[in-house]
């Protein structure tokens, strides 16, 4: 994944490569609907991995970055990178209804090469 990596396509394309995985032999991305976006929130993604978190790196809307810094003592994102114990990467075309915990070798070329290396945090009412 480079820098013009565009991730509001990369989000739909996660969403929707679960879908397609459902009821089939292909693995899986892990969903979680997310009430909010939060420090709570991101520990609930971490608390979902099935393994450890190794490489695995938080993606946020820059909002969204707001919003947990906001809830949080932390003074930017460093600072909340360093509480998570996570990088933590602030996109700009990360779309506000998603959330991202993900070793960024998971993705190849906009594809999902690695599945169980994505945790996708959705927020709110997404009908």
């Amino acid at each position: 994944m480079g820098r013009d990596t565009d991730f509001e396509r990369l989000a739909e394309r996660i969403r929707t490569h679960s879908i397609e995985a459902s009821g089939s032999n292909t693995g899986r991305v892990t969903m979680r609907d997310l009430d909010e976006v939060s420090h709570e929130s991101l520990r609930e993604l971490l608390d979902a991995l099935d393994a450890d978190p190794g490489t695995r790196v938080f993606y946020l809307s820059p909002a969204n970055a707001d919003r947990v810094l906001a809830g949080t003592d932390a003074d930017d994102v460093d600072d909340l990178s360093e509480c998570l114990g996570r990088d933590l990467r602030v996109e700009e075309s990360m779309p506000d209804d998603t959330v991202l915990l993900m070793d960024p070798d998971a993705i190849d070329g906009g594809e999902v090469a690695d599945p169980g290396a994505v945790v996708c945090g959705t927020v709110g009412d997404r009908t």
